[in-house]
């Protein structure tokens, strides 16, 4: 760890994966946190992009079914006000339909005189007329009686998909929070150690061989193809294959607004190239024995800000075995020389 906080951030991943039974809920199943690997951490952070994803999606579409029942506020509101209005139109049509009281002396007069007669055939054509309104604003009002059903039946259609959605987005979120808390769990505090194996060599004085009398890495001896991993999430910046260093590679990460640079030397295979994104975890290369190297191992360099070699001091060359650690918490490299 590189900070009092790093010591308190430790002891709570112990605190995590020692409760109880001492065990994790990875990927649906139980897995003790010993048997942890940087694959699950790669599994685990890919899971919360999708689930965030997803939960997002869903936020999404709750966003639009709600923007739909607004403008089915809107239409129905607005068919509201045109039923009232036709509404009040057959009233009218009603009120001026009714049959008035004739005298029989006005009967017999407008049989007689031909004025009178005009004026009774006028007034049959203004009633038929009128019935004809009516008629017409009476199946305008059944439309819209029909389309206010309709409304009525999507409104319903859109509160039940609402409800549903709402009920999603809550268990995505409780997923989501559930996969956070796993993967702060088994996460390193600063940088995931990048192979098992014994510790050849540790950072600090060196004795002079190959013209550097300070070690600014750390050496990690193992069976030749024994995987390496990323440290952090980073930035693949180079990838060679000649020089002392052999098959190396070097990775950029930014980790809370501070830059690091890690290297990884004498590497048998590379499985990455120059300008790749890679997750803390993912399988970069295997180890080997090329460059200046006497048998297989890793050579493991972490950088505060740019690399910046020095052969007689560390420069800007952190120990790694401080800022790295196995998932779960632990250092998987034996410090025995």
């Amino acid at each position: 760890m590189i900070s009092s906080g790093g010591f308190t951030i430790y002891m709570f991943k112990k605190l995590i994966l020692t409760a109880g039974v001492g065990i994790l809920l990875f990927n649906g199943q139980t897995a003790s946190a010993s048997s942890l690997t940087p694959n699950d951490l790669v599994n685990t952070k890919q899971s919360i992009r999708t689930a965030t994803k997803q939960k997002h999606e869903v936020k999404q579409s709750i966003q639009a079914i709600k923007t739909k029942l607004k403008q089915l506020d809107r239409q129905e509101k607005a068919i509201q006000t045109k039923i009232n209005g036709t509404s009040e139109q057959l009233e009218s049509f009603d009120e001026q339909l009714k049959p008035e009281e004739t005298s029989l002396f006005a009967k017999v007069v407008s049989s007689v005189f031909p004025s009178a007669k005009a004026e009774a055939a006028e007034a049959e054509e203004e009633r038929n007329e009128l019935m004809k309104k009516k008629e017409e604003a009476s199946k305008a009002l059944n439309e819209l009686e029909d389309k206010q059903q309709s409304i009525a039946k999507k409104r319903e259609k859109y509160k039940t998909a609402y409800t549903q959605k709402n009920k999603q987005y809550k268990k995505q979120s409780n997923y989501l929070s559930e996969l956070k808390k796993q993967y702060q769990s088994m996460v390193p505090d600063r940088f995931l150690m990048p192979a098992t194996g014994r510790l050849s060599q540790g950072f600090g004085a060196a004795g002079g061989e190959n013209g550097y009398t300070f070690h600014n890495g750390l050496d990690i001896a193992a069976k030749t193809g024994t995987p390496i991993y990323a440290a952090a999430d980073g930035k693949v910046t180079q990838v060679s294959s000649s020089g002392p260093y052999g098959k190396h590679m070097k990775i950029e990460h930014t980790i809370d607004g501070q830059k690091w640079t890690t290297v990884y030397a004498h590497m048998n295979r590379i499985d990455v190239k120059k300008g790749q994104t890679v997750l803390q975890g993912e399988q970069i290369g295997q180890i080997g024995t090329t460059g200046n190297s006497t048998g297989p191992h890793l050579h493991f360099e972490v950088h505060k800000g740019n690399y910046s070699f020095s052969a007689t001091s560390a420069g800007h060359a952190i120990n790694p075995m401080k800022v790295a650690e196995r998932v779960g918490g632990a250092s998987p490299v034996k410090q025995t020389l």
